[in-house]
């Protein structure tokens, strides 16, 4: 892996890892009922950071290749 990913990976997972931490092991208070629901939640919270930061990344690729600019070419064409 590129350390790119290795420190995006980091910055995802290390909160979320010490949320869960300090939640399953009571120090937010009594939020989290069981075990399933830790592990639901934590996988939860970093498929939506991912999903966050893929979407992103997307966008910036899309901007920067001239993607954008092709189709509003096209668009200003079919309405001369």
């Amino acid at each position: 892996m590129s350390r790119k990913t290795l420190i995006t990976l980091a910055l995802v997972l290390v909160p979320v890892a010490v949320m869960v931490l300090l939640a399953s092991t009571g120090w937010l208070g009594g939020q989290f009922p069981n075990a399933h629901f830790v592990i639901a939640f934590a996988l939860g919270a970093t498929a939506t950071v991912l999903l966050a930061v893929g979407l992103f990344a997307l966008s910036f690729y899309s901007s920067r290749s001239g993607h954008d600019e092709q189709i509003g070419n096209e668009q200003d064409s079919d309405e001369a």
